[in-house]
């Protein structure tokens, strides 16, 4: 990178609030704003060290979100102050592994969340091998969570529960479809009345390939047990771009 850091390999935390856009009609946090939290957790700790997206756009590269696994005690509420601590837990030649660990106000841990990223050349849209960039292992902290790494999700069968149609406000910076629209896409194979009941306590998405704007597809849902669920996002073009997992709790 061009920019020198001179920090320690270190755990830092950062705090967020939980705002009335970020909640259901529970007044609780959704999966998609909670993942955001974790998601920007991430960025900010990678603009600190020197390695966050406009660093990595001087040299047309950027980060991409590969697998991400979280588990949470209980999820977050409207107004609710949220303490994020985050570090790089390790890092190989084609993928880095960044974890975290989220309290409450009072301290209390109430969720940990572990990522795979890649980074991919914007030119090519191809993976760019990391031990290129020595500067990442020096962040490398190597402490573990409870939670363990993302897995590979297996492949799903099931029935078409939503549509999509990948539109301007679905694409970010990198011209493809955020990560939270997916996940949005998933959390409306349910209905109200199921959300009603159950708390969400483990969720885990694997991202096979990217949609940009105009792709269209289906997601399918199937039942792998009582409240816990797996999904596959299926674009009409390009097959099969997502799988994911949502198990649940009654409550």
């Amino acid at each position: 990178m061009s920019k020198k850091i001179f920090f320690m390999a270190e755990k830092k935390s950062y705090v967020f609030q939980v705002r009335p856009h970020h909640v259901d009609f529970q007044s609780n946090v959704t999966l998609d704003s909670l993942v955001g939290f974790f998601l920007g957790a991430a960025e900010r700790n990678a603009d600190e060290f020197g390695f966050g997206l406009l660093n990595l756009q001087e040299r047309n590269y950027t980060w991409v979100l590969s697998r991400f696994v979280l588990e949470m005690s209980r999820m977050p509420v409207d107004t609710e102050l949220l303490r994020i601590e985050t570090w790089i837990q390790d890092v190989n030649v084609t993928f880095t592994t960044r974890v975290m660990q989220v309290s409450d106000e009072s301290g209390q841990v109430i969720g940990h969340a572990s990522t795979s990223w890649a980074m991919l050349d914007m030119d090519t849209r191809q993976s760019v091998l990391l031990n290129t960039i020595p500067e990442l292992n020096a962040y490398r902290v190597g402490d573990d969570i409870p939670l363990g790494v993302p897995t590979r999700i297996p492949n799903v069968k099931g029935e078409i529960e939503n549509t999509f149609k990948v539109k301007y406000s679905d694409i970010d910076i990198n011209r493809h479809a955020n990560t939270m629209h997916y996940i949005q896409w998933i959390e409306d194979c349910f209905s109200i009345d199921y959300y009603a009941g159950h708390r969400l306590k483990r969720f885990e998405i694997n991202f096979l390939r990217e949609l940009v704007f105009g792709d269209g597809g289906d997601v399918y849902r199937e039942t792998k047990a009582e409240n816990d669920f797996l999904f596959q996002i299926v674009a009409h073009e390009k097959g099969k771009v997502c799988r994911a997992r949502m198990l649940f709790e009654e409550i």
